[in-house]
């Protein structure tokens, strides 16, 4: 009898570890999720747009739009040719465009899991490119770009185009 008493207390104690060790790995799995959570919404203000033509997109600050009436996958890379608008009642010159092309979020949250530090300067970008300066935005008025990006191909999953002003631009309320 003393004999079942013992197996039955190791039982239990092996079923209260086995329940402890559960629950620890869920916290892990848990942390790890709210981490990449939070790195992803860091890029909650990111201003993407998708290749499509045609559709105007508005960029989350200033209110700045893109029109794409060009998107094609080339040898090059992908070709983007289209208009930029501006909303406001300030002139814009020496406006350069950077586009990255990047892979959908979702796609490197197993980088992320294996080296958090992967994603803390950003997805790691897959083609860049820059467009020529325009001279003049004037308000309420748009401008022709066009660009390569290069390293770009087409997929299943699609890309991620997240646009920037390159700094250089300058804004004045007269020409």
């Amino acid at each position: 009898m003393k004999k079942l008493w013992w197996a039955i207390i190791v039982v239990v104690f092996l079923g209260i570890e086995g329940v402890q060790v559960w629950q620890f790995l869920k916290l892990r799995k848990d942390l790890a999720d709210l981490k990449w959570s939070i790195a992803v919404a860091g890029h909650d203000n990111d201003n993407v747009i998708t290749p499509d033509v045609g559709t105007i997109q508005f960029l989350k600050h200033g209110g700045y739009s893109i029109q794409l009436d060009t998107a094609k996958y080339t040898n090059e890379g992908l070709e983007l040719a289209g208009f930029v608008g501006n909303p406001t009642n300030l002139w814009v010159s020496n406006l350069s465009l950077k586009f990255t092309a990047q892979k959908q979020l979702y796609q490197y949250q197993d980088d992320f899991n294996k080296d958090e530090f992967s994603f803390y300067f950003g997805p790691q970008a897959i083609g860049e490119a820059q467009s020529s300066p325009i001279t003049s935005l004037i308000p309420g008025g748009r401008q022709r770009f066009n660009i390569t990006i290069p390293n770009v191909k087409q997929t299943k999953e699609g890309i991620r185009l997240v646009v920037v002003f390159t700094g250089g631009e300058r804004y004045s309320y007269g020409p």
